[in-house]
């Protein structure tokens, strides 16, 4: 083996090896997100990312091939690692590298395109993932020395061979972790008013074990958070009856997209949930600082600072829930322009205008931030159950708007929390 195939394999063998230890972080990372919990390379909502991975693209990924996107990374990197040491086997010994030499230029080239692929689906959701970049980055770093240095082979036809021999097993081993992992969107909800009780039972007992496990750890903790004294806060709007059992108050920012999923969740537990069970009180907490004094920085275009004022605007009209969902719906690509013309639809323009400048408007806005901030929110979205943080897991909420706001209900004793 010379020494330019020497420093080639040297590079490739720690960089899929890099890749693989990436990956299963990426992978705990997204556990813990699914869990109701924060990733460490969540730093805010442009540099997110939780964002890249709860994307539809993603989900659809996901759904698709049986595993996240960060199995997918581990995947690559094994069969990287695995190729490149066959191929390290054989220069060794002096026998023909031709075959695994092929794999590797090919899974190289696949990598690239799939860093491509992937790279392009964040920039269109507006978002930075630290950790994907540093994917992207090693899979450059194995690619060059595979197809700048390793000598060119006759034919790349052995390859499919070689990669289906290493890279096949690898996948239908990773598929089981794959299957316990939770997918972006939840597992659908029982409508509770049209099935008899023994079919809501049976959707806590089937849950999948990692949903369940987020069910659980949600439950937990709950019962250990705190009940500071938020009596001074009068509602302003609200969902459901002013009596139910079950009283939720959700503080948003309007480019959130963990704010995004839980709005839509809600939709979802309002069909599912009998309606005399809960109430929602919608609030604001734009990640701006331009309107929003306990965040430091300010993205200079005013999209967030607008959302919570004309949001706050629409408050006691009768479109003002069709009117949210439609400024979360429209995330993606949302501007002033795109927010003007979603709330415009419940109230004149010149009226709208007056009420974002007004100072009342900004009023409510230190309002719901001081409000917040007896709960010591570190980020959108931030759920009270009852007084209470509750993790916005689906599942956990369900159950605790069906039992009338009892952690102990009979719904989570069912939960299968045996990974088998």
């Amino acid at each position: 083996m010379n020494k330019t195939s020497s420093n080639a394999l040297s590079l490739m063998l720690v960089t899929a090896l890099a890749e693989s230890l990436l990956a299963v972080y990426q992978w705990m990372e997204l556990l813990l997100v699914r869990s109701g919990g924060t990733a460490t390379c969540a730093i805010n909502e442009t540099v997110n990312c939780a964002t890249v991975w709860n994307s539809d693209f993603a989900s659809r990924v996901h759904g698709l091939l049986g595993m996240p996107v960060a199995g997918l990374g581990l995947v690559w990197g094994l069969t990287a690692f695995g190729v490149s040491v066959v191929i390290a086997r054989k220069l060794i010994a002096g026998d023909d590298a031709a075959g695994p030499i092929a794999a590797a230029k090919v899974w190289a080239a696949l990598g690239a395109l799939s860093c491509i692929t992937f790279g392009v689906a964040s920039v269109k959701l507006g978002a930075v993932c630290l950790t994907c970049l540093g994917t992207y980055a090693l899979t450059i770093g194995f690619a060059l020395p595979v197809l700048l240095l390793l000598p060119k082979p006759p034919s790349l036809t052995p390859a499919l061979g070689w990669l289906a021999a290493i890279a096949v097993p690898v996948f239908v081993v990773l598929l089981w972790p794959g299957s316990l992992t939770p997918k972006g969107t939840a597992t659908p909800l029982k409508e509770a008013s049209k099935t008899d009780e023994a079919e809501t039972m049976k959707y806590f007992a089937s849950l999948p074990w990692a949903e369940a496990k987020a069910t659980a750890d949600a439950r937990d903790a709950y019962l250990k958070a705190a009940s500071p004294d938020a009596s001074g806060y009068q509602t302003r709007e609200v969902y459901g009856p002013a009596n139910a059992p079950v009283k939720l108050v959700e503080f948003t920012d309007v480019l959130c997209g963990h704010c995004r999923a839980l709005i839509a969740n809600l939709e979802q537990l309002k069909k599912a949930v009998p309606a005399a069970n809960f109430s929602i009180e919608p609030r604001y907490f734009p990640l701006d600082s331009e309107c929003n004094k306990k965040v430091t920085q300010s993205s200079g275009d005013g999209v967030r600072c607008l959302g919570a004022k004309a949001q706050i605007c629409l408050e006691g009209n009768e479109k003002f829930w069709e009117l949210r969902s439609e400024l979360f719906e429209n995330q993606q690509g949302l501007s002033k322009q795109k927010i003007y013309e979603i709330a415009t639809k419940g109230m004149p323009l010149d009226k709208l205008q007056a009420c974002i400048d007004s100072k009342v408007t900004q009023a409510r806005i230190d309002e719901d931030v001081a409000y917040a901030m007896l709960f010591e929110l570190q980020g959108t979205p931030l759920v009270l159950l009852n007084g209470r943080e509750a993790p916005p897991v689906p599942a956990f909420l369900y159950g605790m708007m069906l039992s009338k706001g009892d952690p102990k209900s009979k719904y989570f004793e069912k939960l299968q929390l045996d990974p088998k």
